[in-house]
């Protein structure tokens, strides 16, 4: 419901490094706000840095998420 960082299983992850600009990221933000926001990104994996929160998930930031989204 906030912009806490979104969590990426390692397979979701490894899917998106041999996609590439294939694979989209969809994320919606203030879901429980009166105006919740869609943000897409193309080829995260190359677009988005992120940090492993566990040895098969990996951590993003929602402000790297909206930076990329408005990079389209």
């Amino acid at each position: 419901a906030g912009h806490d960082a979104i969590q990426m299983e390692g397979n979701e992850w490894t899917q998106a490094c041999h996609l590439g600009e294939q694979y989209w990221l969809y994320v919606v933000i203030d879901c429980a706000s009166a105006t919740p926001q869609l943000l897409r990104v193309r080829d995260p994996f190359n677009r988005l840095l992120a940090r492993s929160a566990e040895s098969a998930r990996f951590a993003i930031a929602v402000s790297a998420i909206t930076e990329a989204a408005h990079e389209e």
